[in-house]
């Protein structure tokens, strides 16, 4: 399908409001992206945390004076110890600019890393033992808008908080700009793996800018795989040969399509019932025309084969890390709580699943929510996410340790990590701990819209802390280049979070639009 059609299509489905929008969002063509080989990455992995978590727990960005006035005492939960000091603060390398470094409690032991105890635990050693402050940075204190689980998890989609998207996800804003470079090796450009608290939208954008929900391999077998083991139907039906791509009036698009008899048949189909009825008859003949272009781009690649013959969790069992010898011996993402008071199981499935549809270089932008929700809304809402969220982003650097293991495809001398942008984000924070004169803690649990994002991998400035809280977990003001090119210094916005992620893959402000104004922040981008 051309461009002129997907336009047309859209303009008619959403209406032509929604259409400008759309346009100036750089989501009707992929143009840019066709654009130079820069040395950006070319694919996103968003991590996701469902529920709203507390990010100052786990990477530290307030001054050490500021620490006992919404850090709670030491103590434990579940034999898990919680909580910490000044004093336990350690920087993770020194500092790159004038920005803080990443710095985080110690609660591991120096001399054994392994050690679990009341005392000790692992959590977060992670980022030390792989070395991922030369990939990583935090921007912290990120106004979402709300308070809203829905809104503000629309918010870190896609920088605008609301009942609705108004501005697609960033995933679809990715998976369209690298569209036209990838179109023939990347039959499934936006891959969900899980979507707890919701998927990511794509505004009803063509199909290589919306999501594809893939929970397992076993899932696509169904529909993809052209196994007849899989599928009897397909036998004596999946001899495939190679012809030029046409549009649905059977202009060549200049790119080519490996199809089947059955599909050569209903493509040709198309030109000929083309300018027989009305404007939207053709629209919506172009849109099934260029479906069916999809859908065979995908049988014809045999995702399901490529992705059963690739490992996914291959570093953390062929060389698993000594820090984790405490921890269940069968499963690669998890974490244990005092003597055996609790263990993660099951985030090996997704995480694996996410691992190989990045190593098979099959999709642009894949999306992963994390076990867990911390929408706890009771007393010990502060304790649960201090420890599961140390635990969860322990997993999360472990991610992280995979990538940076495994070579990039098709780009001799990078890693994985430095051919990808990994977003590590949860809809919004959680209200923050309070001293008071007494030196007791208040310890409320409610939503609370500030919150941070993590950005790793390609492209990323190594080992900073980008902007801060206040006491009360207010966010403070940061160097910020508006869209117009103009500096600012304000609280950053999820807006801001999103243009900072499109800049850091290699779009320009102009590539994109955002409704409500928007801007990169400085110091996040690698320069």
């Amino acid at each position: 399908m051309t461009t002129t059609s997907r336009r047309t299509l859209l303009k008619w489905a959403l209406g032509a409001g929604q259409y400008a929008l759309l346009e100036r969002a750089g989501l009707l063509g992929s143009s840019a992206a066709h654009a130079a080989d820069i040395d950006v990455p070319s694919r996103l992995a968003v991590l996701y945390i469902p529920g709203g978590y507390r990010p100052a727990y786990y990477f530290t960005p307030m001054d050490d004076a500021d620490i006992p006035l919404c850090v709670p005492t030491p103590n434990t939960y579940s034999g898990e110890p919680i909580f910490f000091d000044a004093s336990k603060v350690v920087n993770l390398a020194a500092a790159n600019g004038p920005y803080k470094p990443l710095r985080t409690c110690q609660s591991w032991n120096p001399a054994n890393p392994a050690e679990r105890s009341t005392t000790y635990s692992p959590l977060m050693y992670g980022f030390s033992h792989f070395a991922l402050h030369e990939q990583l940075s935090v921007l912290h204190g990120i106004d979402q808008g709300s308070n809203d689980h829905s809104s503000a998890f629309i918010a870190s989609m896609c920088g605008v908080a609301g009942a609705d998207y108004r501005a697609p996800a960033v995933h679809s804003v990715i998976a369209n700009h690298l569209y036209e470079k990838y179109r023939e090796s990347r039959p499934l450009p936006f891959v969900v793996v899980s979507g707890e608290r919701g998927t990511p939208l794509g505004m009803g954008l063509p199909s290589h800018a919306s999501p594809v929900r893939v929970p397992s391999i076993q899932a696509l077998k169904p529909q993809l795989s052209a196994k007849p083991t899989d599928n009897s139907w397909w036998t004596g039906l999946d001899a495939r040969t190679a012809t030029a791509e046409v549009n649905a009036r059977g202009q060549p698009t200049g790119a080519s399509l490996r199809t089947n008899i059955i599909e050569r048949f209903s493509l040709s189909r198309t030109p000929g019932m083309m300018d027989r009825s009305t404007a939207k008859v053709d629209n919506y003949l172009e849109g099934l025309h260029g479906s069916l272009t999809s859908v065979s781009r995908v049988l014809a690649t045999d995702v399901v084969s490529v992705l059963e013959g690739l490992k996914g969790i291959e570093q953390l069992t062929a060389n698993r890390p000594a820090y984790m010898a405490s921890y269940l011996g069968n499963q690669s993402f998890t974490y244990t709580f005092g003597g055996a008071n609790f263990h993660l199981t099951g985030l090996d499935p997704r995480m694996d699943l996410a691992l190989r549809l990045l190593k098979s270089d099959l999709c642009t932008s894949v999306h992963v929510s994390l076990q867990l929700d911390f929408d706890t809304h009771n007393g010990f809402g502060h304790s649960y996410s201090y420890a599961h969220g140390r635990g969860l982003m322990d997993c999360v650097a472990r991610f992280l340790g995979e990538l940076k293991a495994a070579p990039a495809p098709g780009k001799p001398g990078k890693t994985l990590l430095d051919d990808t942008l990994v977003l590590v984000m949860s809809e919004f924070g959680r209200s923050w701990a309070s001293r008071g004169s007494d030196g007791t803690y208040s310890l409320p649990d409610d939503h609370h819209p500030y919150t941070s994002v993590c950005f790793a991998g390609g492209n990323v400035a190594a080992n900073r802390q980008v902007g801060s809280y206040t006491p009360r977990g207010l966010g403070v003001p940061v160097d910020i280049i508006e869209e117009n090119g103009q500096p600012s210094k304000r609280v950053p916005r999820a807006a801001d979070a999103v243009t900072t992620a499109l800049r850091i893959m290699g779009m320009d402000t102009h590539d994109f639009f955002i409704p409500g104004g928007y801007g990169e922040v400085v110091g996040i981008r690698r320069a």
